[in-house]
């Protein structure tokens, strides 16, 4: 053996002398690996109750959007026809109780047409006012009629064209007053027919005959009879 190789084999006994093993001394004792902290299971019960609850927000949502006829939209850019949603429960009637007078009159009165219109009622023709002084005169008796016309039995337009003829006489004869007898409609289911088709004569084509007329004082008829004055006789 060299010189040299017994130097090198001294130095490596020396290095296994000085090495340094703090735990050489301390055979058979094992060391513990610390502990992995372990998760508390609360952790996932809370986020058990989280999905459903993520779950129904969707459900919802979605159910909203069907709803609004919305349609989605897939990952892939496809439209997803909505599903059919579930069919509304028919509504049940309650029983109702025994219902007012006034109930069963707000029905009785939406089953009927009922249509309202502003209407006024149409004003009475005004009737031409005699003179007082020749109406009072004739309700004295110092006023008579100087003629007379009775026009029962006839038609209104009987009737209109024989007063026609008649005042267009007495307005040749002079005469001033006279005296036309209409009836008082008793036998008539509509009232008095001819009255009211004189007195509309003698307020139109009548008026060139005619200076004023009114309806009758008691002893000449009353509301049976017509009290025309005539005009003058024109040259």
């Amino acid at each position: 053996m060299s010189r040299k190789d017994r130097k090198d084999k001294k130095k490596e006994k020396k290095d296994e002398d000085f090495s340094v093993n703090p735990f050489k001394a301390l055979k058979g004792f094992a060391v513990e690996s610390p502990k992995k902290s372990v998760a508390s299971p609360e952790k996932p019960r809370e986020q058990a109750a989280q999905e459903p609850e993520e779950e129904d927000a969707a459900d919802l949502f979605s159910r909203r959007m069907k709803q609004l006829g919305v349609e989605t939209i897939d990952s892939d850019g496809r439209h997803r026809e909505p599903e059919p949603s579930a069919a509304p429960r028919p509504k049940t009637d309650k029983p109702k109780g025994p219902q007012s007078d006034e109930d069963l009159f707000r029905q009785a009165l939406g089953s009927m047409d009922v249509c309202f219109r502003d209407e006024f009622p149409e004003e009475e023709q005004s009737l031409p006012a005699p003179q007082p002084r020749r109406m009072k005169q004739v309700r004295r008796g110092t006023l008579k009629p100087e003629a007379r016309l009775d026009l029962h039995g006839l038609t209104r337009r009987q009737a209109v064209e024989k007063v026609g003829f008649f005042l267009q006489d007495c307005v040749h004869q002079g005469i001033k007053t006279v005296l036309l007898i209409t009836g008082r409609g008793y036998g008539s289911q509509e009232g008095p027919i001819l009255r009211p088709a004189i007195e509309e004569y003698l307020d139109s084509e009548g008026r060139v005959r005619v200076a004023e007329w009114g309806r009758a004082p008691k002893q000449y008829g009353g509301e049976g009879a017509l009290v025309v004055f005539l005009r003058g006789r024109t040259r």
